[in-house]
């Protein structure tokens, strides 16, 4: 054996990520599947948390409800103005909702978990500039769909009470309390997809794929595909669920078209510098 050499041992070496050194098939495929134990595992103690917190929070979720005039909360309010209960009309159906409303819980705590584990599960397959910007795209986009939901949850009083009214005072509404928690979820949900668009859009311009002169040539384009997307992502197909959506969208992308022209300025400057 020469000086240079070095003895063999039987102990393969770990693999090491994020170093230029690619891991096997074997080696993703374990790595996956501990990512993904960790997330149901994450499941499982988000919905026991959901169990335990379940009135607290049902209480917050039909708080819209509760804030409607008591003469379109019928016919809990017929007797007693200050009664906002709903109905459920099989016998299963407040096992059901209880596991609704504990699943809204998990997904709330577990989300930035699970956004967690895919964000370690594909960081070192990434180059140090998309690891640079994927962080902060992470955390926006999670921050941006809470916003959305929280929006949802805030104008959905106004949308119930046109809603509930419009077909005037001679027609109340019986509302069940698993019909009222899925519109509501499905509201939560539409809103904070949607609010994902100024993300998109700007993810776009930092790319290079769209510019400001562009955004504003398809502006009418945009406004038009936002009130369909708007219609096809609200639970309902009321122009008040539709606008209410619509409204914040348009916002956005004028907001995106600012940021496009603030960032084709700093790129323009950049080249005059160098």
């Amino acid at each position: 054996m020469t000086a240079t050499e070095r003895p063999r041992t039987s102990e393969p070496e770990e693999p090491r990520r994020g170093d230029g050194d690619e891991m096997t098939l074997f080696e993703h495929l374990g790595e996956l599947r501990q990512r993904l134990f960790k997330c149901a595992l994450a499941v499982v103690v988000g919905l026991g948390v959901g169990l335990v917190v379940y009135r607290p929070v049902l209480d917050v979720l039909i708080r819209p409800y509760c804030q409607l005039p008591a003469e379109l909360r019928f016919p809990s309010s017929v007797l007693d103005p200050d009664n906002c209960q709903l109905i459920v009309t099989d016998v299963l159906g407040q096992f059901f909702l209880v596991l609704k409303v504990a699943g809204t819980v998990a997904v709330v705590l577990v989300g930035p978990i699970i956004c967690y584990q895919i964000w370690r599960f594909v960081t070192p397959g990434l180059r140090p500039v998309e690891r640079r910007y994927a962080l902060p795209f992470l955390l926006i986009s999670q921050l941006l769909f809470a916003g959305g939901a929280l929006f949802s949850y805030l104008v959905l009083p106004a949308a119930l009470e046109v809603l509930l009214g419009f077909a005037g005072d001679n027609i109340g509404s019986l509302l069940g309390a698993n019909e009222y928690l899925g519109f509501l979820l499905h509201m939560m949900v539409g809103f904070g997809i949607a609010f994902e668009m100024p993300l998109i859009l700007i993810s776009l311009v930092l790319m290079g794929a769209v510019g400001s002169a562009a955004l504003r040539k398809y502006r009418r384009h945009s406004l038009f595909g936002t009130f369909v997307a708007a219609a096809i992502i609200t639970p309902t197909t009321d122009p008040v669920t539709m606008s209410l959506m619509a409204g914040p969208l348009v916002v956005f992308y004028e907001v995106s078209i600012v940021v496009a022209r603030v960032v084709e300025r700093r790129r323009a400057r950049a080249l005059r510098d160098a």
